[in-house]
């Protein structure tokens, strides 16, 4: 099972990477929202970590998610 991150953030996202995740900055709505859709069809991905401004933006895809879905599990992290 793989943890991904979805971030706005260089520096998260950098850190994460360090720590072994696999991560993507990315601060385009359009772009986010098909990323989170990608990774969500995807059985290897476990948790799908998310900065709370990409949250923001795709609140309503990661609810859905959430709702619809066992795996995987949405996880915001704060700034």
């Amino acid at each position: 099972m793989k943890m991904v991150c979805i971030s706005d953030s260089r520096d998260i996202a950098v850190g994460l990477r360090l720590a072994g995740v696999q991560s993507f900055i990315i601060r385009d709505k359009n772009l986010i929202i098909e990323k989170i859709k990608e990774l969500s069809k995807d059985e290897e991905v476990g948790i799908i970590n998310v900065t709370k401004n990409v949250y923001e933006i795709a609140k309503a895809e990661l609810n859905e998610i959430s709702d619809t879905q066992d795996l995987p599990l949405i996880v915001q992290i704060p700034e």
